[in-house]
C-alpha cells in the first residue's frame, strides 16, 4: 500500500481505532485525497490512546500527555504551521517517507526520540 501507520510495541488495538482508521485512509489516498501545493499530506496525526491503572501519579500522567497531544499540538500545527510527527498512531505517506531514506534516523546515544525526525525531515524537503 502507499499508507504506513506508525504503532508503539506496547500499543493495544482499541475500538475508537478501528473506527477512525477508514476515514483515514480516505483523507491520505483516493481521488478525494486534499492536495497541498500538489502534493498529499505526509502525515496524519491522532493523538494517543493514555491509560494507567497505576492510582494517582499514572491518572495525572495520562492526564497531561492528553493536554499536550490535543492543546499544544493543534496550537503548533495553526497557527504556528510547526506540528511535527508525534504521538502514535500516526498515518504517513509511504512514498513520501522512502523518498527521505525511511522514517526513524536515529542514531544510539544522540537521538532519544527518533520519531520527530520524520517530521522535520519532511517539513524541511517542503
Amino acid at each position: 500500500g502507499e499508507v504506513l501507520q506508525m504503532i508503539d510495541a506496547n500499543q493495544d488495538a482499541y475500538y475508537e481505532a478501528s473506527l477512525f482508521l477508514p476515514l483515514a485512509l480516505q483523507e491520505m489516498v483516493g481521488s478525494s485525497a486534499p492536495q497541498h501545493g500538489g502534493r498529499r499530506a505526509g502525515i496524519l496525526g491522532f493523538r494517543e490512546h493514555i491509560f494507567s491503572d497505576i492510582g494517582l501519579l499514572g491518572r495525572l500522567a495520562a492526564d497531561s500527555e492528553f493536554t499536550f497531544g490535543t492543546i499544544v499540538q493543534r496550537t503548533m500545527d495553526w497557527p504556528l504551521e510547526a506540528r511535527l510527527h508525534y504521538g502514535h498512531p500516526d498515518v504517513m505517506d509511504k512514498l513520501q517517507m522512502l523518498q527521505q531514506g525511511g522514517v526513524s534516523k536515529g542514531t544510539r546515544g544522540l537521538n532519544l526520540s527518533e520519531d520527530v525526525f520524520a517530521g522535520l525531515d519532511l517539513a524541511l524537503r517542503g
